[in-house]
């Protein structure tokens, strides 16, 4: 090992190892800054260092973005993001840990522009190390969720258990977990070979049905059916390229589904109970507030009243927060529709290594969409710090074509 690939080792060490503090003390938004938040952050700063940031911050890695086309995209969206409805946040007036608040989940988004270039000489070890840490902060996660619940496994698909507190299961690891181990144990399981390779792939299949489990006990349904659905297409593929695998993957099906029929059949009806009586979770009532106050002025229209405002969202029954639930509520809302360019760019030049993932590994890029779909779509947990994490893992191995499809 040479020292040009030592230090991104070093820094993909790092920033794994912040996933496994994340997934084992921490929790997806933490109220506040405590010593487990503290040393997550030290790490990812080891992991990124402290020059990235400074010339992403005043513009100068414009001169610098190396071969990946997304790149100097992602920076010049990140520089509009931040400083714009930063000034325009502290114009209004807005309290500063508010601004805070909404400064930190951007650097999340926008990862992958400061985590890349640090980790790309470290090659295949870089995916490795942040889909293991991933997938473990996931399954971490989904066991302390376990835990709160009293290891309750016979209530999944009799009632619905509650998602606790610090919300556990909204972090996207979970959902990455949920499909990535078992997309893990088929791809470890067409590997063949000895004995040695099958007493993995029954460990990654157990924390992906505990994750699953999970999220079919809090009766997540967007999730579960996301997962699904990734994992469907995932054992198809692989019956493609193995046919004798179909054998194996309906004998699984079949243990699962005889002894667990019950309470597969009452997720079901649980989750069709939920869309009867909750419908969108009044997102469109939240969506049409934000319209209403963005028209109201050309400035909070073009500009948005940045970062730290507040709105009555009538999601949380009115009170005054300084969130929303879906992504392009919250952009229109803080960064105007000149925002919502900016970061609508950034999205669209992902589209593309993306696109070339699922070319080259089909299980890892549906490993990623239900998360990033949920994240970037239908849910709050485009502020956490994993959605970042898991932009940059897709990002990484579509550059090395190194994933799930090779153990």
């Amino acid at each position: 090992m040479t020292a040009a690939t030592g230090l991104p080792l070093a820094s993909a060490a790092a920033m794994a190892a912040a996933l496994l503090l994340y997934g084992g003390v921490s929790v997806p938004a933490p109220p506040s800054l405590r010593w487990g938040e503290a040393a997550i952050g030290l790490l990812i700063l080891l992991s990124i260092g402290w020059r990235r940031p400074l010339m992403v911050a005043t513009g100068h890695a414009l001169r610098d973005s190396g071969d990946a086309a997304w790149m100097p995209v992602a920076v010049a969206a990140l520089g509009w993001l931040l400083w714009v409805p930063l000034l325009r946040g502290a114009s209004l007036g807005w309290e500063a840990a508010d601004i805070l608040r909404d400064v930190v989940p951007l650097f999340y988004l926008f990862l992958p522009v400061l985590l890349v270039p640090a980790l790309r000489r470290a090659g295949a070890w870089a995916v490795r190390l942040l889909a293991g840490g991933l997938a473990l902060a996931g399954l971490l996660l989904a066991l302390r969720w376990w835990k709160q619940a009293d290891w309750g496994f016979g209530a999944v698909g009799t009632r619905a258990m509650a998602d606790g507190g610090s919300y556990l299961l909204n972090a996207p690891s979970v959902l990455f977990a949920a499909v990535a181990l078992p997309a893990l144990a088929l791809s470890l399981a067409a590997a063949g070979g000895s004995f040695r390779r099958w007493i993995p792939a029954l460990a990654c299949a157990a924390g992906g049905a505990l994750c699953l489990g999970a999220l079919a006990g809090a009766v997540h349904r967007t999730a579960l059916g996301l997962a699904a659905l990734s994992l469907a297409m995932v054992a198809l593929w692989w019956v493609r390229r193995r046919p004798w695998l179909a054998v194996p993957l309906l004998l699984a099906a079949g243990f699962v589904v005889l002894p667990a029929g019950d309470a597969l059949v009452g997720a079901w009806q649980q989750v069709a109970e939920k869309t009867r009586l909750t419908g969108a979770n009044t997102r469109w009532e939240e969506a049409a507030a934000v319209i209403d106050h963005a028209v109201s002025s050309p400035w909070a229209l073009l500009f948005g009243d940045g970062w730290g405002a507040r709105i009555a969202n009538p999601a949380v029954g009115g009170w005054r927060v300084s969130y929303t639930h879906t992504l392009v509520s919250y952009s229109l809302l803080k960064t105007g529709l000149l925002g919502m360019l900016a970061l609508a760019a950034y999205l669209c030049a992902l589209v593309r290594p993306w696109r070339r993932l699922l070319a080259e590994d089909p299980p890892l890029a549906m490993a990623v969409v239900p998360p990033l779909l949920m994240a970037l779509c239908l849910h709050t947990s485009f502020k956490y710090l994993d959605t970042g994490v898991i932009l940059s893992l897709m990002l990484l191995a579509s550059e090395l074509r190194k994933g799930l499809s090779e153990p």
